[in-house]
């Protein structure tokens, strides 16, 4: 199994929209701007989170999934490797999960050429071990739900999964606590 983070977002506007309930600004320090240059665009992006914002985070967090939407507004965009068999437990999590595209099993060598009932017999032999790599988008929030749902599951996969993510930013806090 193997895990790449491609893209981390959210982070400054969620800081924005946990403070609209209060009719308070945000304290934390959150900067995004689109600079083009050259060689096209670039995005310059620096947060830098206030203590009392992450204990407002903790806050809501724990009083559940229906205060805890700061945590569903940042994203992260996962390059996953994995067997099918472990693809098919992660379809449980669908809210808060999207795929941005996969790895087809029509394009490889074995099914090249095939047609009508010969190629569903093909397909129909791909061994569940087998590995294909997927672009999936996560919401802090569901990532928040498989921590919980599936440590010390039993397929090393799902230990492997919960591994990867705890280097992303600020996962110790709005993932894992």
């Amino acid at each position: 199994m193997q895990i790449k983070v491609l893209e981390f977002a959210g982070m400054a506007a969620a800081l924005s929209a946990i403070h609209l309930p209060y009719n308070k600004e945000c304290k934390s320090d959150c900067f995004f701007n689109v600079k083009t240059n050259a060689e096209g665009i670039m995005y310059g992006e620096r947060i830098i989170i206030h203590p009392e914002d992450i204990e407002l985070m903790r806050k809501l967090i724990k009083r559940g999934d229906e205060h805890a939407k700061v945590v569903r507004g940042i994203n992260v965009w996962l390059s996953i490797t994995a067997p099918i068999y472990w693809w098919c437990e992660m379809e449980t999590y669908r809210i808060g999960h999207e795929r941005l595209s996969s790895q087809s099993t029509m394009h490889s060598t074995e099914c090249k050429d095939a047609h009508g009932p010969y190629l569903q017999q093909i397909k129909a032999k791909i061994p569940m071990g087998l590995e294909l790599t997927k672009i999936d988008m996560f919401s802090y929030q569901t990532l928040r739900r498989i921590v919980k749902q599936r440590t010390n599951h039993r397929l090393i996969e799902w230990a492997e999964f919960i591994q990867s993510i705890k280097q992303l930013p600020f996962s110790d806090i709005l993932i894992f606590e």
